[in-house]
């Protein structure tokens, strides 16, 4: 029997990111259209949606008073759909399967090796790439975040930006960028440009310049994760960790 040939690649990638912002376009209005909102605003409905719902919770600036936080990590469920539904079509119908193709497996021990690696790089990594910098320039690389997480005035705001940005979040973008992406630019560059640029794409599509450096430092670790152990699950928890820290400290600590 003839062994199935991958044939999934970069153009997948590329096409599953931009499934993924049409998608997220798509469910955000439909969304606000459902729950009678109007997603305009002061700052314009195409600015708006590329701001908001097409990045990472809690790394936009939201400047519309009149749309709740709910609406926050709601907005995300169309471009993580994106984002899993291009890799598994891409791993079971163009290759060998997500599991054999992308890693898509977890063992007990990566939630451990995950979370410390998660927590350290957002804690010691984070401050070692802007702590230098602040000592010349005024800036707070969190003050986007902070002005989202101040407005979670209410229980149930709080348990769907923490539930988004630390479940959703590592599961679906870790399939995507650290499987998907991270193995098809391996395939066509080698493993370095494979580490830098799924690192750098992963960076770019949370549209945030200021962070964009953490965010890719902190995609170097999660594909060497994936290197080293074969599988997304150390990744994931990381992300967990990564995640969990800085919400924490937003909400509860800030």
């Amino acid at each position: 029997m003839r062994a199935r040939e991958i044939r999934w690649g970069l153009p997948d990638v590329f096409i599953g990111v931009a499934v993924s912002w049409v998608a997220a376009v798509v469910v955000f209005f439909v969304v606000l259209a459902a729950a009678g909102l109007d997603a305009g605003g002061e700052t314009g409905t195409g600015s708006y949606v590329g701001r908001y719902g097409l990045s990472d919770a809690l790394g936009q600036e939201r400047d519309d008073p009149a749309l709740p936080l709910w609406t926050l990590p709601v907005g995300q469920v169309g471009l993580w759909g994106g984002f899993a539904l291009t890799a598994l079509v891409a791993g079971t119908l163009r290759g060998t399967g997500p599991r054999r193709d992308f890693g898509w497996t977890m063992r007990a021990s990566d939630a451990p090796i995950g979370l410390l690696t998660g927590v350290l790089a957002q804690i010691v990594v984070v401050w070692l790439i802007y702590a230098p910098f602040q000592l010349f320039f005024d800036f707070d690389v969190s003050e986007a975040a902070r002005e989202i997480t101040d407005r979670a005035a209410t229980g149930s705001d709080i348990a769907l930006v923490m539930l988004g940005v630390v479940v959703g979040a590592p599961i679906f973008e870790e399939l995507f960028f650290r499987g998907l992406a991270l193995k098809a630019f391996e395939r066509k560059w080698g493993a370095v440009a494979g580490v830098l640029l799924s690192s750098a794409l992963f960076a770019a599509v949370h549209l945030q310049l200021l962070q964009f450096p953490a965010l890719m430092v902190f995609g170097v670790i999660a594909a060497l994760l994936v290197r080293r152990y074969k599988r997304l699950g150390p990744a994931i928890w990381a992300h967990v960790g990564f995640n969990l820290i800085a919400v924490v400290n937003l909400i509860w600590l800030a």
